[in-house]
């Protein structure tokens, strides 16, 4: 994996220092239109986003969880000191979700695995406040298994795991802007 500078923050020192780590699903790299629109917007925010790409020599078979938890700790080390961070995760790299709860750092959890059962138990067991995305043609999201959980979940009617609404580009792009108006709200209450 490699960890790269997607956009940097304002340089402006009264203002608190805001990172977003941005990570790729297995093969939704972070240049992704989600995800890319997402990191646009952060660092646009005044966040400084560092993103996550996958390498060929990955192998994150022996235990995803740990390789996805190693993915955020190596872009946060990479990244500059802050006083707030955010995680923002696709797909595969949600399975970081139970190192996020440990460390205590928001998330935005875009079509999380939740048929993950650590995943699931993690999610049920928070009081952190962040937010779920997911479709309702994704298997993956399974109804957004709301819980008593905190948490704010948000489903995209007919959108499946890529947040598209099938053989329909017009409505996949007005889902997706309901997605970033629904991201773009939840990074500006952190502040």
């Amino acid at each position: 994996m490699e960890s790269f500078t997607w956009a940097k923050a304002a340089t402006d020192h009264s203002v608190k220092t805001k990172v977003a780590v941005l990570l790729p699903g297995s093969g939704y790299p972070v240049e992704g239109p989600v995800l890319f629109w997402v990191g646009e917007m952060l660092g646009s925010l005044g966040w400084h986003v560092q993103a996550v790409r996958w390498t060929p020599d990955d192998s994150p078979s022996v235990d995803p969880h740990e390789f996805a938890a190693t993915a955020v700790k190596t872009a946060f080390a990479s990244a500059p000191d802050a006083d707030q961070r955010l995680i923002v995760a696709k797909s595969f790299s949600t399975l970081s979700i139970p190192w996020a709860e440990e460390a205590d750092i928001p998330g935005i959890w875009l079509t999380p695995l939740l048929t993950d059962d650590r995943v699931r138990s993690t999610i049920s067991m928070s009081s952190k406040e962040d937010l779920f995305i997911g479709g309702s043609l994704d298997k993956l999201w399974d109804g957004g298994r709301k819980s008593a959980s905190a948490g704010t979940f948000f489903e995209v009617p007919g959108a499946d795991h890529s947040l598209q609404i099938p053989h329909d580009w017009r409505a996949s792009q007005k889902a997706q802007a309901d997605v970033f108006e629904r991201v773009e709200a939840f990074a500006a209450g952190l502040s």
